[in-house]
């Protein structure tokens, strides 16, 4: 006797799976539609860098990032008396009498030098010369320039250890503080930045400020000294010290141009 079910049973699959494959897409695309989409992972905002350390000292007045301002002519100029010259007329004339001031640079929006005299911090009117000694600065080696941004800000150098590179800081002026500003020793621009501000180049948009040294024949042989040159666009450099055998050095532009302060020594 012959058992029909299971060929009954294959019939009825085939005739169903037609009608199982509907109704398994249908309920495909319900778990499809019900399913909540994956959350994209938000990324977290990343804070912004720091500005380096060429960045930050580009911002004082007369700071060059040119390769050519290395320490050069304007050494031998330790201190001496300030001299000032009016860059419309050229004519110059001295603003203090005694020699013992060194690093001149204007405050912006004032008439006034800040310079180093001795360990002292001073102030002076460049149009009286009237002197004010406002305290002790110990181990500061020179002032750089003054903040474009904040005129209570001066760029300065620090003396560091012996043979080593000079430290970087940011005096404040109304106060007397000196803030360190750290660069990185593994950097070469960092390190070119730090030469630059050692020599006594300084760059005011597109004029330059510079020490040259000056020969000329004498009866008693060839004498030699240095004297500052301003440099304006494509125009060719002018004496503008006009030292004529004294050594003069250590040259800043005032924030409107019109004023150049340098320092003025004695011929030896």
């Amino acid at each position: 006797m012959r058992t029909l079910a299971p060929a009954c049973g294959n019939r009825g699959l085939r005739r169903l799976a037609p009608a199982l494959g509907v109704v398994l897409l249908m309920c495909g695309s319900a778990v499809g539609q019900n399913q909540k989409p994956k959350p994209v992972p938000s990324t977290a905002p990343q804070p912004k860098p720091s500005p380096g350390f060429v960045d930050r000292v580009l911002k004082f007045l007369g700071v060059s990032d040119s390769p050519g301002t290395l320490k050069g002519p304007g050494d031998e100029v330790v201190s001496g008396a300030l001299w000032m010259t009016d860059l419309g007329s050229r004519a110059t004339h001295a603003v203090t009498r005694e020699g013992r001031f060194r690093s001149p640079v204007f405050v912006p929006g004032s008439g006034a030098i800040l310079a180093l005299s001795g360990n002292d911090l001073v102030r002076i009117s460049a149009g009286s010369g009237e002197m004010m000694k406002l305290y002790p600065i110990a181990g500061v080696t020179k002032l750089v320039g003054c903040s474009a941004e904040d005129p209570d800000k001066v760029l300065v150098l620090r003396s560091g250890e012996a043979g080593g590179r000079p430290r970087i800081g940011l005096l404040s002026v109304s106060t007397g503080n000196v803030a360190p500003v750290g660069y990185d020793p593994g950097s070469g621009a960092d390190l070119q930045m730090v030469e630059n501000l050692e020599g006594w180049t300084r760059r005011y948009a597109d004029t330059q400020v510079y020490v040259r040294r000056q020969t000329k024949q004498a009866l008693s042989g060839v004498v030699e000294w240095s004297d500052v040159f301003l440099k304006a666009d494509d125009q060719e450099p002018v004496d503008v010290s006009q030292c004529g055998g004294s050594n003069c050095g250590q040259p800043s532009l005032s924030a409107d141009g019109r004023l150049l302060v340098f320092v003025k020594s004695e011929p030896e």
